[in-house]
């Protein structure tokens, strides 16, 4: 048959509305990819430096146009190479991109060489991100639960504090009767029978009564449980001759230094003032130091207690011939309840 030439006419009108649709989809899509797309495109020349970005990557990048890609891309590895990033457009090719935040975004690229252009389109990886939101959702659980059991372990805590709490003050409490006797019954025989007993024996008495006197003083100061959860120490200060109460504890520890043959010589330094300080505090903390050096200085060693006047300060010094302390372990001093690897002798 032949053609009637309206047909023809209505061919060609149709092949143009065609090209017309197709150049707007096109035009729409190019639209859409530079200003509204969750896509990083970049234009490069072949050079490698970009000559255009869409909106998404200027939110996210800011302002790159003119850098190269081996600006914008952090080469961890050290491997960057653009000419062989363009050699085969169906490659997809992971890079961390340097973003406004200064937090690096790992993207994954594929590169379009044109000739005179190349196109760089980077994408999030839809599957990496659900992987991590539900490995952060499983994170997030086991935090809760965690926090549960936290709280869980801190009203046990408070509840084994409260029973701790409780046992020394009734350990205390039952401490404090039997000391008591014994404080009564010695200061009772230094009443009505110290003349009839040696210089000795009344210095032994003496020395329990003042040692009673001061454990009974500790209890008291153990009783009050709530001072010691405050974390505050109080301080009964008075006038104190420092040199005489440091002399009354070196006799105290003569007796038990005395077992070991150790000698414990006190070498006061005469120009000492009155001191304003808590004497049962002052005596605690002598106790404490001349006690551990009779207990690891060997036997016949020598243990010193010196006291010397500074310019703003009165120094107390313990001295002792035992092992001391092995520098690895020194980190725990001034922690409670610590103990080092030396032994008593």
């Amino acid at each position: 048959g032949i053609l009637h030439p309206a047909g023809l006419l209505d061919k060609h009108r149709l092949a143009v509305e065609r090209r017309w649709m197709d150049e707007a989809i096109r035009r729409a899509a190019t639209d859409y990819l530079m200003e509204e797309a969750a896509l990083l495109l970049l234009v490069l020349d072949p050079a490698g430096r970009v000559t255009e970005e869409n909106r998404y990557g200027r939110d996210l990048m800011g302002d790159v146009e003119g850098m190269l890609l081996a600006e914008i891309v952090l080469d961890f590895a050290g491997t960057f190479s653009f000419p062989l990033l363009k050699k085969d457009p169906r490659a997809v090719h992971r890079l961390n991109v340097s973003t406004r935040s200064g937090l690096p975004q790992t993207f994954s690229f594929r590169f379009l060489d044109l000739g005179d252009r190349v196109l760089a389109f980077g994408e999030i990886n839809s599957l990496e991100i659900e992987t991590l939101r539900r490995n952060l959702l499983t994170a997030n659980n086991e935090l809760s639960n965690l926090g549960r059991e936290l709280q869980k372990r801190n009203a046990e805590l408070v509840r084994l504090n409260d029973q701790k709490n409780q046992f020394l003050g009734m350990a205390a409490h039952d401490l404090r009767n039997p000391i008591g006797v014994i404080l009564s019954y010695s200061e009772c025989i230094l009443d009505e029978a110290g003349d009839a007993l040696s210089e000795e024996h009344r210095q032994f008495l003496t020395t329990i009564s003042r040692s009673s006197h001061f454990m009974l003083t500790m209890l008291n100061d153990l009783l009050d449980v709530a001072k010691i959860e405050s974390g505050r120490l109080e301080l009964d200060l008075e006038q104190v001759d420092l040199n005489a109460l440091i002399g009354q504890n070196v006799l105290l520890n003569r007796v038990l230094a005395a077992k070991k043959a150790i000698q414990i010589r006190f070498e006061p330094d005469g120009d000492l003032p009155p001191l304003m300080v808590d004497p049962g505090k002052i005596e605690q903390v002598l106790n404490n130091l001349i006690s551990n050096a009779v207990k690891f200085s060997p036997a016949g060693a020598k243990v010193t207690v010196r006291t010397r006047l500074g310019e703003n300060e009165v120094d107390v010094c313990v001295q002792d011939q035992g092992p001391g302390i092995p520098e690895a372990e020194r980190r725990k001093l001034f922690q409670p309840f610590s103990r080092t690897s030396v032994r008593s002798t």
